[in-house]
């Protein structure tokens, strides 16, 4: 066994349902880096789909070295990092006021894990919440003390904190990159306040855009993406954990973005402004349909 394949995990079984049936299911490619294939299976008893052989914690940080990914460098170069930026700025209204609607009270305790570049903690904080935040990036915890003069954690912290401390807990988009994933929810589970809620944003493979684009659809993104949920399978894994399910929202503009990097990662001609009129299409459609979305939130709590 070569040195590489030492250090990659090699799933039996599926983390949500037990079940050893994992299928072939798609082969895809990693386009924002070294352009290695890797595949996707998905479980024939729950339909949950993981990458497999992905590289072990210790070893995927080089995954990430690429100035393009945009939750760790704040870049604004190119039209699509541009567009991103734009609809953060709206995102995090979007997202201050479903902490505010669904929270038992108007102000607690936060914790933000993944919290990249410190923007929703900041909005938060300015929203008299007193946050916390997660993140495994060196460079994104500088940045998040250089610009807010936010301290965040490593990601060794989410152990240290003590049961049923936290009034909220937000994931956005970083369920899919951890690779203990039932560790992480018994760990949600243990420091949320029995009233709290967690709030996890999540790619859905069950998407018109995942549909069209197959094996470049940009919300794969192996090998960084360990877990790939549906609705249905991540109901699952909820369940399992003890949590129940209060609301599902749409993330509309995630359909934009998702489809103009898909697009380029298939070698389009105009690949932004292509996928700008996609994920229109697949924005329309979601409108009848919100669980066919590119990305959804799943609104947690306790079950009592």
């Amino acid at each position: 066994m070569d040195d590489k394949a030492q250090h990659r995990i090699h799933s039996q079984v599926c983390p949500v349902c037990g079940s050893s049936s994992l299928l072939p299911f798609l082969s895809c490619t990693d386009y924002l880096t070294t352009k290695e294939v890797f595949e996707i299976c998905k479980c024939k008893q729950c339909g949950f789909a993981l990458t497999q052989d992905f590289p072990s914690e210790d070893m995927i940080a080089p995954y990430y070295e690429a100035p393009a990914y945009i939750s760790h460098t704040d870049t604004h170069k190119g039209i699509v990092n541009s567009l991103y930026h734009l609809a953060r700025k709206m995102a995090l209204k979007s997202k201050s006021k479903l902490v505010t609607h669904y929270a038992s009270q108007k102000s607690g305790m936060l914790l933000d894990i993944g919290s990249g570049t410190g923007y929703f903690l900041n909005r938060m904080k300015q929203l008299k919440w007193i946050v916390t935040g997660i993140e495994k990036s060196e460079s994104a915890r500088a940045y998040a003390k250089q610009k807010f003069n936010m301290d965040c954690q490593k990601s060794e912290y989410l152990y240290d904190i003590p049961a049923k401390t936290k009034d909220v807990i937000t994931m956005w988009h970083v369920l899919e990159h951890l690779e203990h994933l039932n560790e992480v929810m018994d760990r949600l589970h243990t420091i949320l306040k029995d009233d709290g809620i967690a709030i996890i944003a999540l790619p859905n493979k069950d998407s018109f855009d995942a549909a069209y684009y197959k094996e470049f659809w940009a919300a794969y993104d192996v090998p960084r993406h360990l877990w790939h949920f549906s609705p249905s399978d991540f109901l699952h894994l909820a369940d399992k954990h003890n949590f129940q399910l209060i609301d599902i929202k749409p993330m509309y503009l995630d359909a934009f973005y998702i489809s103009m990097l898909s697009e380029q990662s298939k070698g389009s001609f105009m690949a932004s402004i292509c996928g700008l009129v996609k994920g229109g299409i697949f924005f329309l459609r979601t409108l009848a349909n919100k669980k066919r979305s590119s990305s959804l939130i799943y609104i947690l709590k306790k079950k009592q």
